[in-house]
């Protein structure tokens, strides 16, 4: 079985349970990041891969080929992962991210920078590495490395130096929480003061979510402005359970339904459907609504495209064999030749099928595909990070292809036009298209690739054209997917004579 399932991001939260011991060495590494960052995310890569499950499925024999594939996007490597960004809900944008992790004791900040073809610097009085992912590698002591993304030089060595002297400011309490919380994987957003009164009641009534007691119109829009953050997150067992738990300020114990109504609405409305939402069993206590359920893989797949970080390389095995050399390494130059690997190639071309069959799985169920937009930019996003360091330039032009095709997909999704050319195999749509037909981001963002969000007074009108143009843009939608399976085809015949049969053996 894969061990993607064991690595998942979700949306975690402050739930009740015990912190143990198990959870200090997330609450240490959380103390580096900066103070200012509004999301977290926990993954403890170790315990999963200790699992029960995880040893009978053969899990950590997998994890590194899976990794190197770009199935996953965390190291196996890392025995707990965290993450901290800042976020803006309402513009569904990221401004950066920070990620703490203990690196293997063979690793070194040489073989890093080898890695990444850079060379060993200074940054805040730390040695540092650029990445070839738009990032920073700081060297807080041996083995602690922190990665700060995009890689602006001086927002970095302002983050490194607090984090460096502990002078960085503590998260929020409610982050804090989430940190402490012993889930397996835990991604929590604070939302506190995000949403206003005027904005939620517009949304409510253009989403026919009104409650029509009149105690409940009143009370419904005063909680959801008390909102704290909306939460996810995983533990792994006999069978994958998740929660998302959506914590308030006020009492919630009679709202949870409509509470629930409201979240699976606005999931719909980024399109970013997962069957298990609407299964949810819904219990309110206290201030806090939860939606317990288990997940499937073909979700938990589509989940883990959430996750977004850069690490030291996707070349794992490259820095853990190398020994650190006596003078860091020069930067190979950018025109010198890089030879091709079949080995790489093989990986490449491995990770874009699966992420392929991935997308095609939701393809299969016609009622949810049309709430699956995100999912496909993701997915495009997750082929764009995969390494290319010595991997036919045949197989990188196919993956711009399948990225490009699933970005189309996406904008027929959110009822966009798309002309499809299937005798050039070429395809044409707005690549700048942001409508702003769905809903006001009082949930947070909880992915990247989802359209503008802006509250309409008629917003359910809006709705429903947009579903008509999605409906009619499913002809062209059958076209992109044959384009995408007659090219991989067509390469997988290529590659198997160009490197041998083997090439494609046991592709998934």
């Amino acid at each position: 079985m894969s061990s993607i399932r064991s690595v998942v991001v979700g949306f975690g939260v402050l739930t009740a349970g015990i912190v143990s011991q198990a959870a200090d060495s997330a609450i240490e590494l959380s103390r580096y990041l900066p103070g200012e960052a509004n999301a977290v995310s926990v993954v403890r890569v170790a315990e999963i891969l200790n699992s029960p499950r995880a040893k009978a499925e053969g899990w950590a024999e997998t994890a590194s080929e899976k990794f190197l594939t770009g199935a996953s996007r965390i190291p196996p490597w890392v025995d707990t992962l965290v993450i901290g960004s800042l976020v803006r809900p309402e513009l569904h944008e990221q401004v950066w991210s920070t990620a703490v992790l203990e690196l293997p004791k063979s690793t070194t900040m040489e073989s890093i920078a080898r890695s990444e073809d850079s060379r060993v610097d200074r940054l805040a009085g730390l040695r540092s590495v650029r990445s070839r992912r738009d990032s920073i590698l700081v060297e807080f002591r041996p083995r602690l490395l922190g990665v700060r993304s995009p890689g602006v030089r001086q927002e970095a060595a302002r983050w490194a130096r607090s984090a460096a002297d502990g002078t960085t400011k503590q998260l929020p309490e409610f982050l804090r929480n989430a940190v402490a919380n012993t889930a397996d994987i835990v991604q929590a957003i604070d939302l506190n003061e995000a949403a206003d009164i005027r904005g939620i009641r517009d949304y409510l009534e253009g989403s026919d979510l009104m409650p029509t007691d009149a105690v409940a119109r009143v009370d419904l829009p005063m909680l959801l402005t008390s909102l704290r953050g909306v939460a996810f997150f995983v533990m792994i067992g006999e069978v994958t359970t998740a929660k998302v738990v959506i914590e308030f300020g006020e009492d919630a114990s009679q709202l949870g339904e409509p509470v629930a109504a409201v979240f699976r609405r606005f999931i719909n409305d980024m399109q970013m459907s997962i069957d298990e939402f609407e299964m949810a069993t819904v219990t309110a206590q206290g201030k806090t609504v939860t939606l317990s359920m288990e997940l499937s893989d073909e979700s938990l797949r589509r989940v883990i495209s959430l996750i977004s970080t850069s690490h030291p390389s996707h070349k794992a095995n490259e820095i853990l064999s190398e020994a650190a050399p006596s003078e860091p390494p020069a930067p190979r130059s950018r025109t010198e030749p890089v030879a091709v690997d079949s080995s790489a190639s093989r990986r490449y071309f491995r990770s874009v099928s699966q992420t392929i069959d991935d997308l095609a799985r939701a393809n299969v169920k016609a009622k949810d595909y049309a709430r699956t937009a995100t999912w496909h930019d993701n997915f495009a996003r997750r082929i764009d990070e995969l390494a290319v360091a010595g991997v036919d330039t045949q197989l990188i032009e196919f993956g711009r292809r399948v990225s490009d095709r699933f970005h189309a997909l996406a904008a027929s999704l959110r009822g966009q036009g798309v002309q499809v050319n299937t005798e050039q195999q070429t395809l044409v749509y707005d690549v700048d298209y942001r409508p702003g037909w769905a809903a006001a981001s009082y949930w947070g963002v909880v992915g990247y690739g989802a359209p503008s969000v802006k509250v309409s007074s008629n917003l359910q009108q809006v709705r429903e054209r947009q579903a008509a143009a999605v409906t009619q843009g499913s002809q062209q939608r059958i076209a992109i997917w044959n384009l995408i399976t007659s090219d991989r085809s067509t390469v997988e015949r290529l590659m198997r004579e160009k490197y041998g049969d083997e090439f494609t053996q046991h592709r998934r």
